[in-house]
C-alpha cells in the first residue's frame, strides 16, 4: 500500500543522510568503465551495443567511507561479441 511505501522511502532517505554525515557513500557504477579497485565482476556478458569493459548491470551496490572501500560493487561487465 502507498502509505507503507512512503514510510519506507522516508526511513531510507534518513538512513542515507545519516550515513553521509559519517562519510559513507554508495558505489553505483552503472554505465561506467569497470574498475577492479572498486568493482567485483560477477559475470562478463557479450554485447554488441555496449563497448567491452563497461558495467552493464549492478547486482549489488558497494560502499566506501571517505576514500576507503568498505564493500566493492558487484557488477556484470560487457565483453565483445564473438563471431
Amino acid at each position: 500500500d502507498k502509505a507503507t511505501r512512503d514510510g519506507f522511502d522516508a526511513v531510507l532517505s534518513l538512513l542515507i543522510q545519516c550515513l553521509g554525515k559519517f562519510g559513507i557513500s554508495e558505489v553505483n557504477p552503472q554505465g561506467e568503465a569497470f574498475d577492479p579497485e572498486f568493482h567485483e565482476a560477477m559475470a562478463a556478458q557479450p554485447s554488441a551495443e555496449v563497448e567491452p569493459g563497461m558495467v552493464m548491470n549492478v547486482v549489488q551496490k558497494g560502499y566506501r567511507i571517505h576514500e576507503r572501500l568498505l564493500r566493492p560493487a558487484r557488477v556484470i561487465v560487457s565483453r565483445a561479441v564473438e563471431e
